[in-house]
């Protein structure tokens, strides 16, 4: 067989070949020279400023080395297009965006910085926790939330850090146990030592420090219906219901001048009623608290609850004495509310002037009668808040938020009917699989007239808009938290029914 001739190669194949290997030649030769020279090391990629250190004495030189390392970093970071075609520019590093501090409330130019405290074995405290924080989202609360956690293990604060979190600046701190043992000499099964001991630790050793010049002390059974806010100059008279001229009524805070909700409801004027005389000699004789009238009593300090909003420096200035009077109170009585009590003489002790407003934290309706709650937004007028299964019927001024501390509903009768009550939720609402709460039926706004006696209609309605609304923010703030928890589905099946046959 003949073998084949292959075709003569063109010239221009020729001189290709011949520029190539020229190309080739000089490489080789610049990289000889270069070595030479101890331009380069067997590493030179990885240690650029070594080498540049190395190379300072030309210029020349130098500016060579930073062109060839510029190219090899480009070959390394830039991806090549689909002709393998490598950019020949000299790569730019992209502008680094400024990172965002992680603690947004501190940026934010809000000045309030709220706090509220639990225990960590706490029933129900995920769902509280996670109602109050997609209410403060949903009314565009601003400003820090810190949760403080009271007698977590080791594994529990473990635990506690991977739960979901919806408000976007939510905090926690972790303090110990206050209870049986508040102070070292004491032994006394009493939770409530928690509040005032903790909030202590927590203004002595927060991390970060706080910053905000105001602090509101809230309970963690509280859902905003508006935003906590003080210092807008507003009118605030609509919620006074004192003896001071009007026009000294405000929203304003200052050292010395102090907000909080008005508990007269509850407390009366407190410790510092006839009856209670040897109670209050007991933690004030010798103190400044001992010496306040019972005018200034009843309108400044003995009627405290939460929402407690005072300057940072007026709260660092009364929590010894928080301490202090819950401890010396126990000793003394054994109620559940001696706390609170303290409280009240504990700013008394300081001078600390509260304005009290009656719809910051609402409790009930039945306590609007003496009008020392706010319970005067809601009339026959707004549309069924129960009948849409989701969506919130907002009157055109609720208050800021509800203290749901106490049962809501039962219109057909003594604790019959459809109802809402914070004990009756699920410890396992927030799994999963949980369902969600059944919002109560229409009926029970539609035949209020035909079924409430006069006297009790006002203050059926308001209980029937909390039951329902309260109820649907529930179940928003499950479907929220389940969003970030639950990556195989969850449950959205309302049934879980609050009735009472």
């Amino acid at each position: 067989m003949v073998p084949q001739r292959l075709p003569p190669r063109s010239r221009s194949s020729h001189t290709k070949r011949w520029l190539m290997l020229a190309l080739l030649v000089t490489s080789f030769a610049s990289v000889a020279v270069l070595n030479y020279r101890g331009m380069f090391t067997s590493a030179y990629f990885n240690r650029i400023d070594e080498q540049r250190n190395k190379l300072r004495s030309s210029k020349v030189v130098d500016e060579l080395v930073t062109l060839l390392l510029a190219k090899q970093e480009s070959k390394d970071h830039v991806h090549n297009n689909d002709n393998n075609t490598l950019s020949t520019t000299t790569p730019m590093s992209a502008p680094q965006p400024t990172p965002r501090n992680v603690y947004q409330g501190d940026e934010d130019r809000s000045e309030l910085h709220i706090v509220f405290s639990m225990s960590c074995d706490q029933g129900r405290r995920v769902p509280l926790q996670t109602i109050l924080q997609y209410s403060a989202v949903a009314v565009g609360q601003r400003g820090p939330i810190t949760q403080i956690l009271s007698g977590c293990t080791d594994s529990q604060r473990e635990e506690v850090m991977r739960e979901p979190t919806l408000y976007y600046d939510f905090r926690r701190h972790f303090t110990p146990s206050y209870s049986p043992h508040p102070t070292p000499n004491v032994t006394d099964y009493y939770t409530p030592y928690n509040k005032p001991f903790a909030l202590r630790h927590f203004l002595r050793n927060a991390q970060p420090p706080v910053k905000h010049d105001i602090i509101a002390l809230i309970d963690g059974d509280m859902v905003f219906f508006k935003p906590l806010e003080v210092n807008t100059g507003r009118n605030m008279t609509k919620y006074y219901h004192g003896k001071r001229h009007l026009s000294t009524v405000n929203d304003t805070v200052a050292d010395g001048v102090a907000i909080a909700q008005d508990w007269y409801n509850y407390l009366n004027i407190g410790w510092y009623a006839d009856a209670y005389r040897a109670k209050l000699e007991a933690i004030c004789t010798g103190k400044p608290c001992m010496n306040v009238t019972r005018n200034d009593a009843r309108e400044y300090y003995s009627s405290t609850g939460p929402p407690y909003i005072m300057t940072r420096h007026d709260m660092e200035l009364m929590v010894d004495d928080y301490c202090d009077f819950v401890v010396q109170g126990r000793r003394v009585d054994d109620a559940w509310m001696v706390e609170m009590f303290a409280y009240t003489l504990a700013v008394a002790n300081h001078g600390i002037k509260h304005t009290l407003l009656t719809n910051l934290g609402a409790t009930h309706p039945k306590l609007a009668l003496n009008q020392r709650e706010y319970w005067d937004f809601v009339d026959e007028t707004l549309p069924n808040p129960c009948e849409d299964s989701s969506a919130v019927v907002m009157p055109s001024d609720p208050p800021v938020g509800i203290h749901y501390c106490q049962k809501y509903g039962f219109v057909e009768g003594d604790h019959k009917g459809h109802y809402y009550y914070k004990y009756d939720l699920p410890e396992t609402l927030v799994n999963c699989d949980s369902p969600l709460l059944k919002v109560p039926p229409a009926s029970d706004w539609d035949t209020l007239e035909q079924t409430t006696p006069r006297e009790l209609l006002v203050q059926k309605r308001h209980e029937v808009w909390i039951e329902c609304s309260t109820t649907k923010v529930v179940n928003q703030a499950m479907i929220k938290y389940k969003q970030r928890s639950c990556s195989n589905g969850y449950s959205t099946e309302q049934s879980i029914e609050m009735v009472k046959l």
